[in-house]
């Protein structure tokens, strides 16, 4: 993943996809400086961010305030 990732799952909104883009970057960074333990733990954090997101959807706020999908 790149920065032209994050950028398109900011536009999106997708909050899962968003952090696991930066965990993903940050953790190429640290790989790359020689901290492979640290950069390890990140891609275990991404890797369970990633199974969340299977099951959990974030909504956004309607300015109504109402849940988007809820009446």
């Amino acid at each position: 993943m790149n920065e032209a990732s994050l950028q398109f799952h900011i536009k999106e909104n997708d909050y899962f996809g968003t952090l696991a883009t930066v965990l993903d970057l940050v953790s190429q960074d640290l790989r790359k400086k020689g901290h492979s333990s640290k950069a390890e733990t990140l891609r275990r954090l991404r890797d369970r961010l990633m199974y969340l997101q299977q099951g959990y959807r974030i909504e956004k706020i309607q300015p109504h305030g109402e849940i988007a999908g809820l009446p």
